[in-house]
C-alpha cells in the first residue's frame, strides 16, 4: 500500500521513496529552530542541504509522490508566532535577471510580431525544488553552455522568420532605412531607447549583414535581430540603480510587464515610461490595473497558482488510479477554479469557502453527479465540498493507491502549501504501516502508528489530514470506513489560538480567516512577483499584503504589491 510511503516521509524515513507522500514532498531536516508546531527556521535537510538554501527550511526535494508525481518544493519555510511566515531565505538581489524560457519566447513573439508564436527553446527549463519554490526565481536562471547554444539557435530561427518575407519584415518595421529600424526595433528589444553608441554599432551590423548576405534591407535587418536577441540587454531584465534608489521608468515597465503579462512591455508602456508616467506610485498603480484586466494577467496567475499548488502533478498520477483523460480533466478543472477567483475579483478567502467546482465526464462519477453534455462545466457543490481542497482533484492526488484516504499526505500538503509550515522529521528508520484490523478505521491506524512520532503528527499533520476522512482515496464522499463510522473531528493551533473543527468544511472556514494562511499566501505571491527568496527585510511587505488579503480581491492585493517600495525600489543588500 502506497500510504505506507507517505508515513515514512512524514516521519522522516531516510530514503526518497518513489511513492513518497503528499505528492513527493520531502521531510525537512532535524535540528532547526522550529518549535513543536514546526514554526521558525529549519535545520539541515535530510539530504544534507544547509538551512536557508531552499528558502527557509533547507529541505531537499521529495520523492515521486503517492501518485508517482514529481518531487516537491524544498525549503517551504516555517511560520513564526502570530501568523508571521518565516522570511529566512537567501536572496541574491541580482541586478540582471535572466528571462525565463517562456518569457523569452513571448518577448520574441511580441517584438517581432510573429504569428504563429516563436518556437519554444529546447533547453530544459528551470524547475522548482531545492533552491527555490518558483521556476522564475533568480537562483535558477543561469546561462550554461546548453542555454547559450539554445538562445543562439532560437535567435537565428526567429530572425529568419521575421525577415523571410516582405510581409513579415513589414510587421516589424514599416520603413526600409537602417537607422530607423535600429532605433525602433532596438527600443522594443532592449525595453529602453538605445544610446547613441548602440545605434551606431547596430547600424554597422546592419551594413555587415548586407555585405555578408547580399544587398537588401532584410539581410541587414536579420543580422541586427540576431545580434540584439543575443545581447544581454534583451536576455536580462536589469535593475542598475544604486541600492535604495527608485527603479527607472523603463525598469519598472519591464518588471511590471514580465510579472503581470509574462512578456516584454509594449510600445504604449514604453511611451508611458519615457514620459515619466511610471515615476510615481499613482502611475505604477494605473499601469498595473490596466494589465490586470488583460487575459495575459489571468494566464500569469494561472501559472502562479499552478506552481503554488502543484497542479502539474496531476499529469503524473499513476494511470492505475487515473486515466490520462482524468489526469487532464483534474488539472483543467483545478486551473479553472483558480482562474475564476482571480478574474471575477474574488479574494483569497474564496479558495477555502467557494462552492464552485468544475466537472467533466471523467470527474462526474467521482462527485456522484451527472456528467455535462460536453467539455467541462461549472457547478455548485454541496456544503461538504466548499473550497479547492475538498474537491476530487486535490483529494485524489493526495490519496492512497488502493482507494484508501491518506491523511498524512493531505495534512502535509496543507501544512506546506497553505500554512508555510514544513514539518520537522525523525531520523530513525520507521516500520511500515500495519494492515487494517476488522472495523479499524484508517484514522485509528494512523493515530496508533504515529503516536511515538512526537508533536508534529499529533499537533500538526494528523489534525489537518483527519478533517478529510469523509473522502476516500479517490475523493469520493463517504461516511463509513472499513465498516465503522468515519471521524473527522480534530483541533489545530493557529496564530489566533487552538480551534476545534468538526470536518473539512469547518477546517476550511478556519483557514479562510487565519492570519497564518494570509501570511503564507502573501509570502508566496511576493516571492513569485519579485523572483527571489524573501528575507526578514521584506517583513513589512508581507505584513501589508497579508492584511490586505483579509478583505481585498486578489487583484487589489497585486496592486498593493506593485505600489509597495519593495517592488519599485532597488533592494538594499545586493551586489
Amino acid at each position: 500500500m502506497l500510504l505506507a510511503s507517505a508515513w515514512h516521509l512524514s516521519c522522516g524515513g531516510q530514503s526518497a521513496s518513489s511513492s513518497g507522500g503528499a505528492g513527493g514532498r520531502s521531510a525537512t531536516g532535524g535540528g532547526g529552530g522550529k518549535d513543536s508546531l514546526g514554526r521558525g527556521t529549519g535545520g539541515v535537510g535530510a539530504g544534507g542541504a544547509p538551512a536557508g538554501v531552499a528558502g527557509a527550511g533547507g529541505g531537499p526535494v521529495g520523492g515521486a509522490g503517492i501518485s508517482g508525481g514529481p518531487g516537491g518544493n524544498g525549503g517551504a519555510g516555517g511560520t513564526t508566532a502570530g501568523g508571521r511566515p518565516s522570511l529566512d531565505g537567501a536572496p541574491i538581489y541580482t541586478r540582471v535577471q535572466r528571462l525565463t524560457n517562456e518569457q523569452w519566447r513571448r518577448a520574441v513573439t511580441d517584438i517581432l510580431r510573429l504569428d504563429p508564436p516563436a518556437d519554444p527553446l529546447q533547453a530544459v527549463a528551470a524547475t522548482a525544488g531545492e533552491l527555490a519554490a518558483f521556476t522564475n526565481n533568480e537562483k535558477l536562471l543561469v546561462v550554461n553552455a546548453e542555454a547559450e547554444s539554445d538562445f543562439e539557435a532560437g535567435s537565428e530561427a526567429a530572425a529568419a522568420r521575421a525577415t523571410g518575407s516582405a510581409e513579415a519584415i513589414g510587421r516589424v518595421y514599416a520603413g526600409s532605412d537602417a537607422a530607423g529600424f535600429v532605433r525602433a526595433f532596438g527600443r522594443r528589444a532592449f525595453r529602453r531607447p538605445l544610446t547613441a553608441d548602440e545605434e551606431q554599432r547596430y547600424q554597422g551590423i546592419h551594413a555587415m549583414g548586407e555585405s555578408l548576405y547580399g544587398p537588401g534591407f532584410a539581410n541587414g535587418a536579420a543580422l541586427v535581430i540576431r545580434a540584439m536577441l543575443a545581447s544581454p540587454a534583451f536576455l536580462y531584465r536589469s535593475e542598475l540603480g544604486a541600492a535604495g534608489a527608485p527603479l527607472s521608468g523603463y525598469e519598472v515597465a519591464a518588471k511590471l510587464s514580465f510579472w503581470l503579462l509574462g512578456t516584454t512591455p509594449g510600445d504604449d508602456l514604453l511611451d508611458m515610461a519615457g514620459a515619466g508616467g511610471l515615476d510615481t506610485v499613482a502611475g505604477v498603480e494605473a499601469a498595473a490595473r490596466g494589465m490586470l484586466e488583460r487575459p495575459e494577467a489571468a494566464a500569469m496567475m494561472r501559472d502562479f497558482h499552478g506552481q503554488l499548488y502543484h497542479l502539474s502533478r496531476y499529469a503524473a498520477v499513476n494511470p492505475a488510479r487515473a486515466s490520462e483523460g482524468l489526469q487532464a480533466e483534474m488539472a483543467d478543472a483545478s486551473a479553472r477554479f483558480f482562474d475564476a477567483i482571480f478574474t471575477r475579483g474574488e479574494s483569497l478567502r474564496s479558495i477555502f469557502v467557494s462552492s464552485r467546482f468544475f466537472v467533466g465526464p471523467t470527474l462526474a462519477p467521482l462527485y456522484g453527479v451527472d456528467p455535462p453534455r460536453a467539455g467541462i462545466e461549472e457547478r455548485t457543490a454541496d456544503v461538504s465540498r466548499a473550497s479547492y481542497f475538498t474537491q476530487v482533484p486535490f483529494l485524489l492526488l493526495n490519496g492512497a493507491s488502493d482507494g484508501e484516504s491518506d491523511p498524512i499526505a493531505r495534512g502535509v500538503a496543507l501544512s506546506n502549501d497553505v500554512l508555510c509550515i514544513e514539518p520537522a522529521t525523525h531520523t530513525d528508520v520507521l516500520p511500515p504501516l500495519p494492515a487494517l484490523m476488522p472495523l479499524q478505521t484508517n484514522r485509528a491506524r494512523i493515530e496508533a502508528a504515529t503516536a511515538a512520532c512526537g508533536p508534529c503528527h499529533a499537533a500538526m499533520i494528523n489534525p489537518l489530514g483527519f478533517a478529510f476522512e469523509g473522502f476516500d482515496g479517490l475523493g469520493r464522499a463517504r461516511d463509513r470506513d472499513n465498516g465503522a463510522a468515519v471521524d473527522t473531528r480534530a483541533s489545530y493551533t493557529f496564530a489566533e489560538g487552538t480551534q476545534a473543527f468538526a470536518d473539512a468544511r469547518a477546517l476550511m472556514t478556519l483557514l479562510a480567516d487565519s492570519s497564518d494562511v494570509q501570511g503564507c499566501y502573501a509570502k508566496r505571491l511576493a516571492s513569485y512577483a519579485l523572483q527571489r527568496d524573501l528575507a526578514e527585510t521584506d517583513r513589512s511587505l508581507v505584513t501589508d499584503l497579508a492584511t490586505g488579503s483579509r478583505a481585498q480581491s486578489l487583484k487589489e492585493v497585486i496592486v498593493s504589491l506593485a505600489r509597495n517600495p519593495a517592488f519599485r525600489i532597488r533592494a538594499v543588500g545586493g551586489p
